[in-house]
């Protein structure tokens, strides 16, 4: 079997070779004639997807004007959409406002936690999955105490998560200086060791929690909408749950499972509201719209913006423009769901 597969191996690799390595004529297999473009397709795709997400964000940065303070918009939990990322809160969060789904879920869960009432001073909040946000330093700039939880570093070791900030090791990698001053960063933020699978018994009684694209990493589906309801234990009555993740868009098609990132769909959010009212829960919302902005029809392909020489840059500090709010992650269209829960009271 083996032998097999390393024969079909080396004929597939002949096959599609770009030319014969010994005469360097044209590769004329039929095969390869079918396919040999796809590369040079994908990248003329991406390159005019971003020259669109540019022209709009320079149009958009133009128009802007200073809102003095957030409003309530009635957000419902919901997908993300260009629209929500047009939105007022860069200036607040010192980010640049991209069209990227990572800065759609910045906007998303502060706005949910302001329309809850609860950035103020005196709230309390647990950050589960929390890497390198800087949701920390932003609410403790707020005067509200934050518990940030992460995995056990000894337990992330070979995922490749301490490489790409999505994984902290000590509070001063979280600390964001132009978000707040040292000193009220380390009265307002601790951090502790919490395995989103097995959620401690003594974290309890706190205003709100949140996750942002962390809990599609858990193991599989099922794991990641237990730790959806579980996350609701550290939470008093009336307290909020916001969490944002992945989301396959097509709900009609298989999906991922059982991996290292899973992708949810409508049927396992259906699945999840009806489990949740059923402990007297509230999930807000969801709104399935995938938005009708030019940018909401574009789906993004790897490699990502970030991930390609010449346009390489931190979405986050706006050194590129990527179009980025839709994706194909293993041939499925995804874009992030952000769900608002509720606590019953």
């Amino acid at each position: 079997m083996s032998n097999d597969k390393e024969q079909f191996n080396a004929f597939l690799s002949d096959i599609i070779r770009h030319s014969d390595p010994e005469t360097q004529h044209p590769n004329s297999a039929k095969l390869w004639e079918f396919i040999r473009d796809i590369g040079v397709m994908r990248m003329n795709v991406k390159n005019m997807g971003y020259e669109i997400a540019s022209k709009l964000y320079d149009e958009r940065r133009a128009s802007m004007k200073p809102v003095p303070n957030p409003i309530n918009i009635g957000l419902l939990s919901k997908l993300s959409t260009q629209e929500d990322i047009e939105s007022d809160w860069a200036d607040e969060l010192k980010i640049m406002p991209v069209y990227h789904r990572k800065f759609w879920e910045y906007v998303f869960i502060v706005q949910a936690i302001f329309e809850a009432g609860l950035l103020k001073q005196g709230a309390t909040g647990v950050g589960f999955g929390c890497g390198e946000e800087a949701y920390p330093s932003y609410f403790a700039s707020k005067g509200i105490k934050i518990l940030a939880t992460d995995l056990d570093p000894v337990l992330v070791q070979g995922k490749g998560w301490t490489n790409t900030g999505q994984h902290t090791s000590d509070l001063e990698k979280i600390w964001k200086q132009h978000l707040v001053t040292r000193d009220v960063f380390y009265e307002n933020v601790s951090l502790k060791y919490v395995d989103m699978n097995n959620i401690p018994d003594n974290i309890n009684g706190h205003d709100f929690c949140w996750s942002m694209c962390a809990l599609e990493h858990l193991g599989s589906i099922r794991q990641g909408l237990d730790f959806i309801k579980n996350s609701l234990n550290v939470l008093r009555p009336g307290g909020y749950a916001i969490h944002t993740t992945e989301f396959n868009m097509d709900d009609n098609i298989r999906t991922i499972d059982n991996w290292p990132t899973v992708l949810f769909q409508k049927k396992h959010m259906e699945q999840l509201k009806i489990e949740l009212e059923a402990q007297g829960h509230s999930v807000i919302g969801i709104d399935y719209s995938i938005g009708d902005g030019v940018l909401d029809k574009y789906i993004d392909i790897a490699p990502y913006s970030v991930e390609l020489e010449g346009i390489r840059g931190d979405h986050i500090s706006g050194k590129s423009s990527p179009a980025h709010i839709k994706c194909s992650i293993d041939g499925y269209p995804c874009t992030c769901i952000g769900l608002i829960i509720k606590k019953t009271g």
